[in-house]
């Protein structure tokens, strides 16, 4: 379950981030966000990003807890994603496993729809790709001092700042799930080290994958 909801959180959240002008993910240059983790799932996110989110570290340690029919059973994780142009790699840091995976194709339809706007467009265009997915705006909050739009689909309550997301809400079915910036430091100098693909994690090409996966079936 935590799993469906941090899918349709992602989802979301990549389709109302696509200011991806001229190769932009986020409104903003560089940043460093860190996250507190609650509801059914408790834990940490550390997020760093630099060239307007084409370099991105998001490093997630958690603790989920479920009920099924009166039993309860524990999860822990250390999950980490990189994010370098149009490659993104995803680890299980305990299992020492992890994808790779190319956006490219996502990447060049966000550059065709943003190219060229302003800022105001881009916002614009944010507000609209929300309300087109059904989600409903209710307007503007100061968070971490900055003004966020505020806006919720179904159940789901955000807060998001130029196009990254500070405050999520996710309850449904009885399980629920927070993501709330404790910090946010805007246009800074983020370390290359940050983005350095880890040497003891095993990767699975997805493309290789998925071209094997055609071949076996022509």
């Amino acid at each position: 379950m935590k799993s469906l909801l941090i899918a349709l959180l992602s989802v979301l959240i990549s389709t109302t981030a696509t200011a991806q002008q001229q190769g932009k993910y986020f409104f903003l240059k560089s940043g460093h966000i860190e996250y507190v983790l609650g509801g059914n799932s408790t834990g940490t996110k550390s997020v760093w990003f630099d060239n307007y989110g084409m370099l991105m570290y998001t490093l997630t340690e958690s603790t989920t807890t479920v009920k099924i029919l009166g039993m309860k059973s524990t999860t822990s994780t250390k999950e980490l994603e990189i994010r370098k142009g149009n490659t993104i790699w995803k680890a299980d840091l305990l299992q020492r496993t992890g994808t790779k995976m190319t956006i490219e194709a996502q990447t060049e339809v966000g550059e065709k729809l943003t190219k060229g706007k302003t800022d105001a467009q881009l916002h614009e265009m944010e507000r609209k790709t929300i309300t087109d997915m059904g989600g409903e705006i209710e307007g503007y909050e100061t968070f971490l001092g900055k003004n966020c739009l505020k806006f919720k689909w179904g159940t789901t309550k955000f807060l998001q700042y130029k196009g990254i997301p500070l405050k999520s809400d996710v309850s449904t079915l009885g399980v629920s799930y927070t993501e709330t910036a404790t910090s946010f430091d805007t246009n800074i100098s983020v370390p290359a080290a940050k983005f350095e693909i880890p040497v003891n994690v095993k990767f699975e090409d997805m493309g290789e994958m998925l071209e094997m996966l055609q071949n076996g079936t022509n």
